[in-house]
């Protein structure tokens, strides 16, 4: 089970995807057990192996312990830019951040006035305002206010609050997949757009063009800064004319994970395991936040020996939850696709034990009958493997147990 919140640049409007994303109980500031980043050998190997599989191109992950033998984050550079994640100790992915933009700090002064003006908002998205490639003149904020009407808030050098924006939709004519080193041979791409990457010197990176329909032209440039992993973007509206109405860089959302105690769970959540589980026992918490809001909340329980859950919350969409749920299994429940790629795989082998995990749930709806995996631990012979498998048979990854 693992969440997705990638940040990506795409005409009308930015989207953030996600299979689960959820959010707010009330902050918790606790720290259970002040601790050190720990390497691979600290935590469960069932937490390391997914990242081991998942990210093979990885050389080594360093893990940070939020709940002591619960939870751990780790933030690792791939081929494609980095990636900030939370997992637990049975192994499962919880939240997965693909990080955009330079790594920076957002200005202690427009924090506070966006938190003075607009207390209920949220923040999707920061920017520096380019004057250049290498010069900026602010920021700018996009954020969500509570009538779910999206602003774009400017700030100049000084911090200073400027104005805010509601931008009308774009339409757009037609779109160019190109790069800016290609660019001088792309007949369909602009004079105006050939110009603006000649006088600013881009670097070499991915470029998408969209011609509007008022005549301007919107420019997204996608680039890795090699020094230190970052995906980085430029976003640019210039004019028919080539004059820059707009020239912006993403900075990385910045992502962080806090403990959450049983006393801080929301009174949404509560009131949903009360009506729905009987004998709900808290198993650990997390709190995800995004520039300092919190954002998203993980309550993991169990009910019984048999049954476990994950449920998210969210800020946004009126608190509406989304449920994973995991459900041990005697070797008998296993499907015939599991035992048959078992028994291809391993000749001979004797069952340990299993888990099942079913597809995120929306528990406005009908509950979820279809897994999602199965992670199932057996013998061969004196060797033991856990072995994760897709709902259909597929092996996703299998591991020598130490």
């Amino acid at each position: 089970m693992t969440t997705f919140n990638l940040h990506i640049s795409i005409l009308p409007c930015r989207i953030l995807a996600g299979i689960l994303s959820a959010v707010v109980l009330q902050s918790c500031d606790t720290v259970v057990e002040a601790t050190m980043p720990v390497s691979s050998s600290g935590i469960p190997q069932a937490s390391t192996e997914v990242f081991k599989q998942k990210y093979p191109e990885v050389g080594s992950f360093i893990f940070e312990p939020l709940e002591k033998d619960k939870t751990w984050q780790t933030e690792f550079v791939t081929t494609v830019g980095k990636v900030f994640c939370l997992v637990d100790y049975q192994g499962e992915i919880i939240d997965a951040n693909n990080l955009v933009g330079i790594p920076k700090t957002l200005p202690e002064a427009i924090k506070q006035h966006f938190n003075s003006q607009y207390p209920s908002a949220e923040i999707l998205a920061v920017y520096d305002l380019m004057k250049s490639t290498t010069l900026t003149e602010g920021y700018k904020l996009v954020i969500k206010t509570a009538n779910n009407t999206t602003l774009h808030l400017y700030y100049d050098s000084a911090n200073a609050f400027v104005r805010a924006q509601t931008l009308s939709s774009e339409k757009a004519l037609s779109i160019i997949f190109t790069s800016t080193d290609q660019i001088n041979y792309d007949t369909q791409v602009p004079v105006v757009v050939k110009q603006f990457v000649s006088n600013n010197q881009l670097k070499n990176a991915s470029m998408v063009i969209y011609q509007l329909s008022d005549k301007s032209y919107k420019l997204f440039v996608n680039f890795r800064e090699l020094s230190n992993g970052a995906l980085q973007t430029f976003e640019i509206v210039l004019s028919e004319t080539g004059q820059v109405l707009e020239w912006v860089s993403s900075i990385e959302n910045n992502y962080a994970y806090k403990v959450l105690n049983s006393s801080n769970v929301s009174s949404k959540t509560k009131s949903y395991l009360q009506a729905n589980f009987s004998n709900w026992q808290f198993d650990y918490g997390i709190v995800k936040t995004i520039f300092g809001q919190n954002k998203t909340n993980f309550v993991a329980l169990k009910t019984g020996q048999e049954d476990s859950y994950i449920i998210t919350e969210e800020q946004t969409n009126e608190h509406n939850l989304t449920i994973i749920h995991a459900q041990v299994l005697a070797e008998n429940k296993l499907p015939d696709a599991i035992k048959s790629t078992l028994s291809s795989t391993f000749p001979n082998w004797i069952f340990v034990n299993a888990r099942m995990v079913y597809q995120p749930s929306d528990p406005n709806n009908a509950a979820a009958t279809e897994p999602d995996h199965f992670q199932v631990e057996i013998k061969q012979g004196a060797v033991r493997y856990s072995v994760r498998l897709a709902a259909d048979g597929k092996i996703i990854y299998q591991y020598q147990i130490q």
